[in-house]
């Protein structure tokens, strides 16, 4: 008898015990209800900017450390669909024709899950704070940082997919002579689509040449959001048109803020 009940109270108090470590253990953070095709990018420390030995490396690359907080970030750039509904709601009016790749053809219907061009850093700015504002939920665009990050997916090749980018694992070269849908190829570790070609992605930075040798000298930077001005907007990835040197993780390349061109999209950040 007294086996068995030592057999029936030893689970007892360890379930009683369970049950009072637990209630004094930290809640788990709850982040607000995740957008649809949103995923947790979780924050880290990396390597940003490429090796000097790394093939076509451009000199404003400079490898520095980077500490980042964790993120979500959408799986795909943002769609004509997409778009097209933020314009008809909002009626702004955009700096240059989205509905076109070459000017006067208006996109057909089976491309709207092919992501949005001709949009300017200040359209897709627009865009965020549109969204923001009909659904409540916080939206943005990546820092340089957030984007090189997500677009790594803890690699530190010339791209997420290894040395090399073949015409089978992205969109890039004039290979296809136009854009493809923003879930095609597989997804980098992170369970993004098409960080390297297809369109062009703005990024909330300003631009300059030096930034990334200002870093390195101040050692590892928390967070880095770019210079405080400039004139010139950071845009990351390549597009449909570039060559694969431009799809590298740490390719950087920017226009002023009202430019805009046939391979230019965006994708977005939400904030909890």
């Amino acid at each position: 008898m007294k086996t068995k009940s030592f057999r029936i109270l030893v689970p007892a108090i360890f379930l009683a015990m369970l049950m009072v470590v637990s209630a004094t253990l930290p809640a788990k953070a709850v982040p607000a209800a995740l957008p649809a095709n949103f995923v947790l990018i979780s924050g880290g420390e990396f390597t940003m900017g490429s090796p000097v030995d790394e093939a076509k490396r451009v000199k404003n690359e400079t490898r520095h450390q980077v500490r980042l907080s964790s993120f979500y970030m959408s799986k795909y750039e943002v769609t004509v669909a997409e778009f097209r509904r933020f314009v008809v709601a909002s009626g702004y009016k955009t700096d240059g024709d989205w509905r076109c790749v070459v000017i006067g053809e208006v996109r057909p219907k089976r491309e709207n899950n092919h992501p949005v061009l001709n949009v300017s850093w200040n359209d897709a700015v627009a865009y965020c704070k549109w969204l923001s504002t009909k659904t409540g939920k916080r939206f943005r665009l990546p820092t340089e940082a957030e984007w090189e990050y997500a677009c790594r997916a803890g690699s530190s090749t010339p791209f997420n997919t290894g040395e090399n980018l073949t015409n089978n694992q992205a969109n890039y070269g004039l290979y296809r002579e136009k854009t493809v849908a923003v879930n095609s190829f597989s997804p980098n570790a992170w369970g993004l689509y098409n960080m390297h070609g297809n369109a062009w992605e703005w990024c909330s930075d300003w631009f300059s040449e030096t930034y990334y040798d200002e870093c390195k000298a101040a050692g590892t930077v928390i967070n880095p959001a770019g210079p405080a001005s400039g004139s010139q907007r950071v845009h990351r990835g390549g597009g449909w048109d570039y060559d694969a040197e431009n799809c590298r993780s740490a390719y950087r390349s920017s226009r002023v803020p009202d430019d805009r061109d046939i391979d230019y999209g965006f994708r977005l950040v939400f904030v909890p």
